[in-house]
């Protein structure tokens, strides 16, 4: 997390962009000029990554603008996974993109690589529906049938990086709820109901734009671009134990996919 040096070394590098005169309203809008500023600055490691900026008010002030012509410009630089606000602390420079192993034998906190930051869970949700139709037909479930809920967020030293739901089938974990509580962890759920290990037996990548939910959570703006991960969970004997839909911001992270270490 940034800390007050951080603040004033951001606080030098933008004020020195913000005395140049601004060019001639025709030839381009306040708002995008100080938009290009902004944008030089994080390009130009003028403010760092992970650092955090000055507030909207003093920013506005620093520019010489009103908090309308401030905010557009840093709206757009979110909209480009430039920047990120977090409600109740700030608006920071984005991390560097972080190296994520897709394996099929390696948990989420191990698949960060060349990783010394703090990775945290917050679990949003966990409840028995009825399953969706992708999970129905994974798991050979009725529409009636019941399935574990889990939706979490990944945090990495407190900024949100990830945000995934998951579906189980209920009759293979009928005391998840229990054991997830004390654990917060799903393969301590997977070795309690006697599976030992799991593969990822399938990954899907996508492209996509965040929905309000998930720009919520992520602490993004709406349509952001953003990549979805879809995954299935299988146990030794073959058969699915958890269906995966994961959202990452698109510029937070890189994917490695490895094979198994004989």
């Amino acid at each position: 997390m940034a800390d007050l040096s951080d603040l004033s070394r951001a606080e030098a590098g933008l004020a020195a962009l913000a005395c140049t005169a601004y060019d001639a309203r025709s030839t381009r809008p306040i708002w995008l000029q100080i938009y290009d500023r902004l944008a030089q600055a994080i390009e130009g490691a003028v403010v760092t990554p992970g650092s955090r900026l000055p507030g909207e008010v003093q920013l506005a002030d620093m520019f010489q603008v009103n908090r309308v012509t401030m905010r557009r410009a840093l709206a757009l630089l979110q909209s480009e996974g430039k920047l990120q606000a977090r409600k109740g602390v700030g608006i920071f420079v984005r991390q560097v993109p972080r190296a994520f192993v897709i394996r099929n034998d390696m948990r989420f906190a191990d698949s960060l690589i060349d990783c010394d930051a703090e990775v945290t869970s917050r679990t949003l949700r966990l409840e028995r529906a009825h399953p969706s139709p992708e999970a129905a037909s994974l798991f050979d479930l009725e529409p009636t049938d019941r399935v574990i809920v889990l939706h979490r967020m990944r945090l990495l030293d407190g900024a949100p990086i990830y945000f995934t739901r998951k579906e189980l089938p209920a009759h293979r974990f009928p005391e998840f709820e229990k054991i997830y509580q004390i654990s917060q962890s799903v393969s301590a759920v997977y070795k309690a109901a006697g599976i030992p290990w799991f593969r990822r037996a399938e990954t899907r990548v996508s492209g996509g734009f965040a929905q309000p939910d998930e720009a919520e959570i992520l602490c993004l703006n709406e349509n952001t671009p953003v990549q979805y991960v879809t995954a299935i969970n299988r146990a030794p004997d073959g058969t699915a134990i958890e269906f995966n839909r994961g959202c990452w911001p698109m510029t937070g992270v890189e994917f490695v996919f490895q094979s198994p270490i004989e």
